[in-house]
C-alpha cells in the first residue's frame, strides 16, 4: 500500500517524464525541492563514529519530506585461506557484507530492498571488483592466513528515499578508512642442515620472529598497540563506486525521495570501478527499459560516478 495519494504521485511523476520546458515558456524548477534532475541533495558523511570497528561511516540526507541515515562498520577476522585454486596462487582476503534495519526504517522502506541491497553490495566488493593490490594487503600469512572484512549495513531511517546510494556510500567510506592491526609472522628457522626443521632449536626454540616475508612462517602475532594503532589500507581511491538512475518515462533522475521514488516505474544500479569500467549492473521495480535506452544510460551513470568517485575521495582522503 502507498503511503502517498495518485495526486501527490501525478504530481510528481508529470514533470520528471517531461523531455524539457518549451522554449520561451517560465521557467519551473522540475522537483519539489528545485533540484534539477540529474542533481545530489546535501549528503552529510562521517567516518569514524563507531567504536569497536575497524572503520566506520554514516551517511545522512534529507529534506521536507523525511530524511535517510545509513551506517556502516567494518570488523575483521583473520581465518585460514582456502584452498581454492583460485586462492591457492594468492591467498588473498576477501570482503563480505550484511545488511540489517532498524525498526524506524521498516515503515517507509520497500520489502524488498533489503534483498536487492545485499545482492548488489556482495557483487561491488566481490574479488573481481576490488583491485588485486588491495586484497593483497589482507594477507596475514601468504596461502595460509587472510583477513576477511565484515562489512555491516544498518538502516537507521529510510524516509527521505535513495537507500541504495546511501549505503553504497557508507559501505565505501567504512572501507576507505579501514585501519588493520599490525601483525608479525612467527616462523620456523631456516638456517639449520636441510631436513632438519628448525635446526638445533627444533621445537617451540626453533620458532623465530621476522624471516623472510613469512615464508616459513607457522602463526603471527599483534604487534605492540596493534589495535590501537593500526595502518590505513592502501589504494582505498581505487574501491569502486556505483549509483541508482531512476526512471520515468525512460527519463532518468538522480537522488531520488521516497515520494519520487514511489512514482517511479524502474531504477537501473550501476556499478563502476576507479578506472572507469562497469562491475554490475542491476534493474529494480515492474517497469522496463527500453533496450535502445541501455547502453545510453549506463554511459550516463558512468559519467556521474566519476565526479561522485573524485567528491568521495577528497572527502575522506584525510580520515
Amino acid at each position: 500500500m502507498s503511503l502517498f495519494s495518485p495526486a501527490e504521485l501525478s504530481y510528481t511523476a508529470v514533470p520528471l517524464a517531461s523531455t524539457g520546458i518549451p522554449a520561451g515558456s517560465i521557467t519551473v524548477p522540475l522537483r519539489a525541492d528545485a533540484r534539477e534532475p540529474l542533481s545530489y541533495r546535501d549528503v552529510v558523511l562521517e567516518t569514524g563514529v563507531s567504536l569497536g570497528t575497524l572503520g566506520s561511516a554514516k551517511v545522512v540526507v534529507g529534506g521536507p519530506g523525511g530524511y535517510t541515515e545509513v551506517w556502516a562498520g567494518v570488523k575483521g577476522e583473520v581465518e585460514n585461506v582456502e584452498q581454492s585454486a583460485e586462492d591457492a596462487s594468492t591467498g588473498a582476503g576477501k570482503v563480505v557484507v550484511s545488511v540489517e534495519c532498524a525498526p524506524t526504517a521498516l515503515s517507509t522502506l520497500r520489502p524488498d530492498l533489503p534483498q536487492h541491497l545485499s545482492s548488489l553490495l556482495t557483487t561491488l566488493f566481490s574479488s573481481s571488483s576490488l583491485p588485486p593490490s588491495f586484497l593483497a594487503q589482507l594477507v596475514v600469512l601468504p596461502r595460509s592466513k587472510s583477513w576477511t572484512l565484515t562489512i555491516s549495513l544498518l538502516i537507521i531511517s529510510s524516509s527521505g528515499g535513495n537507500v541504495l546510494d546511501l549505503a553504497l556510500m557508507a559501505a565505501r567510506a567504512a572501507l576507505a578508512s579501514t585501519r588493520l592491526p599490525a601483525t608479525r609472522p612467527i616462523g620456523l628457522g631456516d638456517d639449520g642442515p636441510a631436513g632438519e626443521i628448525g635446526g638445533k632449536d627444533a621445537g617451540f626454540s626453533g620458532l623465530v620472529k621476522g624471516g623472510k616475508a613469512g615464508v616459513n612462517a607457522v602463526d603471527f602475532e599483534l604487534l605492540d598497540g596493534g589495535w590501537d594503532e593500526g595502518e590505513r589500507l592502501e589504494r582505498w581511491e581505487d574501491l569502486p563506486v556505483g549509483l541508482t538512475l531512476n526512471l520515468i518515462n525512460q527519463l532518468p533522475h538522480l537522488d531520488a525521495t521516497a515520494l519520487e521514488e514511489t512514482a517511479t516505474a524502474s531504477q537501473l544500479i550501476v556499478c563502476f570501478t576507479s578506472k572507469g569500467d562497469l562491475c554490475g549492473v542491476k534493474q529494480v521495480g515492474e517497469g522496463e527499459i527500453e533496450l535502445g535506452r541501455l547502453m545510453p544510460l549506463i554511459r550516463e551513470a558512468g559519467k556521474y560516478s566519476a565526479e561522485l568517485l573524485q567528491v568521495m575521495n577528497a572527502k575522506l582522503k584525510d580520515v
